[in-house]
């Protein structure tokens, strides 16, 4: 505890800062009523030494985890005072009360920590991390409150990132600086909005304009913001890798909506952030799209992809980027990939799109049995009948029908893959039947007698 290593005479508020600046990662522990008690003890005008920590933490750009424990939940970021409103977009860790050992275990891997015998307790607080619990506990009561911002722009903009209008966000913040003092904190938050917009930025193009005159400027001004929070970072740690991968991605905007440019800058800069930064999630993610679309290495796409999904966050984005890139590439390696990532969206119980679903099952079609066999082939045999299943949403019930004909067939193929030769055969057998039956006719019959003719001669 910080009263066991400040002496006697020493400022207690500068050693604080002192030992937070020698940090490179800050824990922010959460409980349950972490909000609630910093809203009481803001109303009762009691200094925090907490907020005043975690916004120390905050300013000198240390790699910040939230640790939510007792089945804590992020705070929003309008239950937090101003100096504390960056703190919602870091990605939160959680430790459970039935698997603690293993939780910290997990988030000291991930933070890559290691402990060495030969340094002491005091050795190890002030150069590895502060954990900013006190508020849990009651401990401090010395520090005064920060007024908090009175510009009522920033509750609306606030209010307009929750409802997922970042470039509204944007242009309020920037709105607020224009007119109130240049506040860092305002400057991050304009910041991270931009960060948003990209992440799903699109144009309307009226009748008679042209794309690079409507998306142009506002690339531009996204890429001025920032390459100016890139210099408050100081270019290294998490969020400098977080800036960097979105200005790439930018400048790819740049080159592919506006036109406005043709060199190197999006690679570099989402190269350059994962030299600051090898495990964002962002770079990986954005960097492996663009491969794609820039007919890259289509391997090295593909280990991109990988390590953003190893670090399990930002799935909704690595989704958008996985099968943007691929759903259309010609590549032979980009089915297999497909099918892996659409079974990982049905076991964790994502959602896919519609388009994105009709775009798989058409891997699926009669006469291309070949490389639907690639297809199901990548997962293991119960996963890919399951996934199957779960691509296809065409009419359940009548079995006598194209789609029901088609879920057999593929049903056969996965019996097959599983070295289920006879009950494959024996499903074959009745299709077949069945089809002939039905007069039914087409690439579907031909598919299926190929097939039989194959596993009959083995």
């Amino acid at each position: 505890m910080d009263v066991e290593d400040i002496a006697p005479g020493q400022n207690f508020v500068e050693t604080i800062d002192r030992s937070i600046a020698a940090c490179a990662t800050a824990l922010v522990v959460i409980g349950p009523h972490w909000s609630q008690i910093l809203r009481e003890r803001s109303q009762q005008q009691t200094p925090d030494y907490v907020c005043h920590e975690v916004s120390s933490a905050l300013a000198h750009k240390l790699k910040i985890v939230p640790v939510l424990v007792g089945g804590a939940v992020m705070p929003r970021q309008e239950d937090l005072p101003a100096s504390l409103s960056g703190l919602p977009f870091y990605e939160a860790a959680e430790l459970h009360d039935s698997a603690f050992k293993e939780d910290c275990e997990r988030l000291a891997k991930d933070l890559r920590l290691t402990a060495s015998p030969k340094f002491t307790r005091r050795r190890l607080i002030p150069i590895a991390m502060v954990v900013a619990a006190a508020v849990l506990l009651g401990v401090w009561s010395r520090w005064p409150r920060r007024t908090p911002l009175a510009d009522p722009r920033l509750a609306t903009a606030r209010t307009q990132t929750e409802l997922g209008e970042h470039e509204s966000a944007f242009r309020t913040y920037g709105e607020a600086l224009k007119t109130g003092p240049a506040d860092p904190a305002v400057m991050d938050l304009q910041a991270a909005a931009a960060m948003a917009w990209l992440r799903d930025f699109r144009v309307a193009i009226p009748e008679g304009q042209k794309a690079e005159d409507i998306a142009g400027p506002p690339l531009a001004e996204i890429i001025g913001v920032l390459e100016a929070a890139l210099a408050r970072s100081g270019g290294r740690g998490p969020r400098a890798g977080d800036i960097l991968a979105h200005i790439g991605w930018a400048h790819w905007l740049n080159q592919h909506i506006a036109y406005k440019e043709f060199g190197p800058a999006a690679e570099r800069a989402m190269r350059q952030s994962l030299t600051v930064d090898p495990t964002n999630v962002f770079a990986h993610a954005m960097l492996g799209n663009w491969l794609l679309q820039t007919h890259g290495d289509t391997a090295e796409a593909l280990r991109h992809f990988e390590a953003a999904e190893h670090t399990g966050q930002q799935r909704p984005l690595l989704r958008q980027m996985q099968l943007g890139g691929m759903i259309y590439n010609d590549d032979p390696r980009i089915p297999a990939a497909l099918m892996r990532v659409v079974n990982h969206m049905r076991i964790d119980g994502e959602t896919l799109d519609g388009h994105y679903r009709s775009r798989l099952m058409s891997y699926f079609r009669p006469g291309n049995s070949d490389e639907s066999r690639k297809m199901l082939s990548a997962v293991p045999p119960s996963d890919a009948w399951a996934t199957f299943l779960w691509l296809d949403d065409s009419p359940r019930g009548d079995d006598l029908k194209y789609e029901g004909f088609r879920r057999e067939f593929i049903h056969a193929l996965v019996l097959e893959l599983d070295d289920k030769t006879a009950e494959a055969l024996t499903l074959l057998t009745e299709l077949d039947g069945k089809m002939r039956s039905a007069h039914f006719t087409g690439r579907l019959l031909d598919d299926v007698s190929t097939t039989l003719k194959r596993l009959r001669s083995r």
